[in-house]
């Protein structure tokens, strides 16, 4: 049986969040939405998505802070796709901290085929190995 793959969308604008939202849940995915970076953090906790779709200008925490800290998370096989209205963006951060842009606004299909690229290799493991943990966790002392 194939598990959804879970996509976490992070943009502080509802419209997009809602038109995103729609359109993955129609391709079959398990969609799950932030207005903010510190409501994104608490999704992830309870329960780590297969990809993440992540506005670059949001107010207070940005998306080059959410991208890093990700990162700096141990997060370092989830992919992050960045989405933006700003041109200039892309020199902003490294592919080492983001996986790709979509620029905004997108066309419905350049999403889709975005969001598949990146996520098949994801859920195709995902979908062989049910119940292993994909993604390094961040091990400190108070973990143990």
């Amino acid at each position: 049986m194939q598990t959804p793959c879970d996509i976490l969308v992070i943009d502080d604008d509802r419209s997009i969040v809602e038109l995103i939202t729609e359109v993955l849940t129609d391709e079959g995915y398990t969609v799950r939405a932030s207005l903010t970076g510190a409501g994104a953090r608490l999704l992830i906790a309870e329960h780590c998505p297969d990809l993440v779709l992540l506005d670059l200008h949001m107010p207070g925490e940005n998306g080059k802070m959410v991208a890093r800290d990700l990162r700096n998370d141990g997060l370092v096989d989830l992919p992050i796709i960045l989405m933006t209205a700003d041109a200039h963006a892309t020199g902003e951060l490294s592919m080492e901290e983001i996986d790709s842009y979509l620029p905004k606004p997108f066309d419905i299909d350049d999403l889709v085929d975005c969001v598949a690229r990146h996520i098949r290799r994801e859920c195709s493991v995902k979908n062989k190995a049910p119940g292993v943990f994909q993604r390094a966790l961040p091990l400190t002392p108070s973990a143990f």
